[in-house]
């Protein structure tokens, strides 16, 4: 299974980030099954309007769910750790819905108010 990873401030643009979604699985030679955000993030628009550019059902993780992983993130953002207790969001989210034999692909990419990252793993 892949996932990709979004992590967003609440103005990021739908398209902005479907389009950094796509390099970044085009730089991995993947095609994602899910798209992970946090649970706090799910209900934005720009969230839905990326997953249905993409094609891809949302998988909403929780926070307590993405510190669980903080082990396997490597992207460590200092403003990150201190709010939300992962260094990347978009690394965490991507390796929490990928479940057991979590592995990061391609490390956080950050553009336009928005953050993916590419993991793999066996499904949750």
């Amino acid at each position: 299974m892949i996932a990709l990873g979004i992590g967003l401030s609440s103005v990021a643009d739908g398209a902005a980030i479907a389009a950094l979604a796509c390099r970044a699985l085009a730089h991995a030679g993947l095609e994602a099954s899910v798209l992970a955000v946090p649970d706090w993030r799910a209900d934005l628009p720009a969230v839905a309007a990326a997953a249905r550019l993409m094609g891809l059902p949302l998988a909403p993780v929780s926070r307590a769910a993405m510190q669980a992983v903080e082990a396997a993130v490597v992207t460590r953002s200092p403003e990150n750790l201190a709010r939300y207790g992962v260094g990347s969001v978009a690394e965490a989210a991507a390796l929490v819905a990928v479940g057991r034999g979590a592995r990061l692909l391609v490390p956080r990419l950050a553009e336009a108010g928005a953050t993916c990252a590419v993991a793999e793993g066996e499904g949750p």
